[in-house]
């Protein structure tokens, strides 16, 4: 015979407001954080330590229906990549959430949600608003049930959808930026080393264009390099195939930083110096290029401008439903270190 399981019984408003020594609808207004009824602070904190010590957790979906708020904001971003900015994204997320009482949930994407031609809208609890950052299909398929109609959104990036702002950054300009420093030190044999899926699937892919735009601009043919591999030590192995094969460039930008620095290990084990005999730009400022033997000049998203941004318009829609969407894109910084630094 199987031993019965113990099911702990749910703990409920009612055992706070014994615990506090009030009514039900105290505890009520207190766990709820109704402050349009007037009542002592001290009977406020007796009954959020009541909560405490009894072990009570609010009930967010029944909180939902009977207020219309869950004090939960949704935060969709790709998982299938470990990507800098997206970690600091969400530390400054955190830190807005938490000084507005907010909570947040973070929903992982992968390709079936952000990238595949289809798109699909993950599943989630209720929220009272959606931060999405490269999310645009998934975005896209939750507006297409009028049942998200209510529910704000804003795009870390530049798409714009009903009832919904975007907030995005200038990467074509600083990939651009980033290669005319090369060009304006006389290198001319400049690549952009990507990554495959990028060269297959986004011809229009922000740094690919305005890396592009600036060799055009110099009258030289753009140079793409695939290299498989996020890490640098899986970019090494690829870029001095490449290099043997094709002979040095004279400035590399880098994809991503890790990236830059691969190619900066593989021109360095062939003998080669940074800056020397070529330039090198990466992408995203990640801790590393700055720790690099020779440190990696970087273009770094404005993490913190772009979020204080994006919260406070959520923020004003969630709590105020302002009709008019609404767009902005910050420059990006350009950090200039000794890998771009030529002689």
């Amino acid at each position: 015979m199987s031993p019965s399981v113990n099911r702990q019984r749910r703990i409920t408003l009612a055992d706070v407001a014994g615990e506090a020594g009030v009514s039900v609808q105290t505890a009520s207004h207190v766990m709820s954080g109704n402050m349009n009824v007037r009542l002592p602070e001290a009977t406020r904190e007796r009954v959020r330590q009541a909560a405490v010590k009894v072990g009570y957790q609010p009930n967010r979906i029944a909180q939902a229906m009977r207020m219309g708020k869950t004090h939960m904001v949704s935060v969709w971003m790709p998982v299938d990549r470990m990507v800098m900015t997206y970690l600091r994204m969400l530390k400054e997320i955190t830190k807005h959430s938490q000084k507005d009482g907010y909570d947040t949930m973070i929903v992982g994407l992968d390709s079936n949600f952000a990238y595949s031609a289809e798109g699909r809208t993950p599943f989630q609890w209720p929220v009272d608003g959606v931060l999405g950052a490269d999310a645009g299909r998934a975005m896209r398929k939750f507006r297409e049930n009028p049942a998200n109609d209510l529910t704000p959104v804003v795009v870390l990036g530049h798409e714009v959808y009903a009832n919904g702002d975007a907030v995005g950054w200038d990467v074509m300009g600083a990939a651009r930026a980033a290669t005319e420093n090369m060009l304006s030190q006389g290198a001319k044999k400049v690549i952009h080393a990507t990554l495959p899926w990028v060269i297959a699937d986004y011809p229009r892919e922000q740094r690919r264009r305005g890396y592009s735009e600036a060799m055009e601009a110099a009258g030289l043919e753009p140079r793409l390099v695939a290299l498989e591999g996020e890490s640098s030590r899986e970019v090494e192995a690829k870029a001095r195939e490449w290099i043997q094969e094709n002979g040095a460039p004279e400035g590399v930008f880098g994809f991503t930083d890790s990236v830059a620095i691969g190619f900066a290990r593989a021109l360095l084990a062939e003998g080669l110096r940074v800056p020397d005999d070529c330039l090198i730009w990466g992408f995203a400022d990640y801790p590393e290029s700055e720790d690099f033997r020779v440190p990696i000049s970087s273009v770094r998203v404005p993490v913190e401008e772009i979020v204080s941004t994006a919260w406070t318009w959520l923020v004003d829609r969630m709590e105020n439903s302002p009709v008019d969407s609404r767009s902005t894109s910050f420059p990006m910084h350009l950090i200039e270190r000794d890998s771009s630094r030529g002689s």
